[in-house]
């Protein structure tokens, strides 16, 4: 049909400008996810797949798990846990209401029992969670913006022309919204609880550091397939909840 014709052309004509392929196809997949996505979203990438993966481990063996997810995007990690874990309980929070549009949509392909495991919540960080959920956590997962003001320009254009800024960048040194993360998961999680955080390899140090000044019992920096530093696992405890 013509119109099926006109369509690929226009998709031809959006990738040849740059546009990135997912943004393109509008959707893309995440671990079991066929996930809606579009320029108010970050891309799901494979390191935050791992992400999860490593993640998981720390809820092994837990009975309906309360899950938070900060800055859930697409909602890519929440809508994970929700279709992986089938007793698990999962907050999904942004502070951008067109995000929260994307999310919405993908939540509404789950199957019915997961929908209504899972709550979307607008606000920053830890101010879109309702109070009665505070010391009821056993894991706050992110991916949050940790991208520096000095590497925003040199990314490539295929992230820096068309992926949103307020997604990626976090200040001089990347760790703005890092440190307020690191800082207020203590008061969210319950005794056996881990905190979760995507990060760049070159912040390893720094964001030990923060995990350990805030109270954290341990803090350890994972790595991804590439062998690079890519996230941190703090507990309440020494090692609840993780093989390590």
């Amino acid at each position: 049909p013509l119109h099926a014709v006109e369509r690929v052309a226009e998709m031809v004509d959006r990738r040849v400008a740059g546009e990135p392929l997912q943004y393109v196809l509008g959707r893309w997949q995440f671990r079991q996810l066929n996930l809606h996505v579009d320029s108010r979203v970050l891309i799901p990438r494979p390191e935050t797949e791992q992400l999860v993966s490593a993640a998981s481990e720390t809820l092994e063996g837990r009975i309906a798990p309360v899950v938070v997810d900060l800055g859930t995007g697409s909602g890519a990690i929440a809508l994970s846990f929700a279709l992986e874990f089938e007793d698990a309980q999962v907050w999904a929070t942004d502070i951008s209401a067109s995000a929260l549009e994307v999310a919405a949509r993908n939540l509404s392909e789950l199957p019915g029992q997961a929908i209504e495991r899972v709550h979307l919540s607008a606000g920053s960080w830890f101010q879109a969670l309702p109070d009665d959920v505070r010391g009821t956590v056993d894991l706050v997962i992110s991916n949050p913006p940790y991208v520096t003001e000095s590497e925003w320009p040199e990314l490539d254009p295929v992230v820096h022309d068309w992926e949103p800024k307020g997604a990626l960048v976090a200040g001089s040194e990347g760790l703005d919204d890092i440190e307020v993360i690191i800082g207020g998961a203590l008061d969210w999680l319950n005794d056996r609880g881990a905190l979760c955080v995507e990060i760049a390899p070159h912040q390893e140090r720094a964001v030990r550091k923060l995990a350990l000044i805030s109270g954290f019992a341990s803090a350890v920096v994972e790595t991804d397939l590439a062998d690079r530093k890519r996230w941190l696992l703090a507990t309440k405890i020494w090692g609840s909840g993780h093989k390590t």
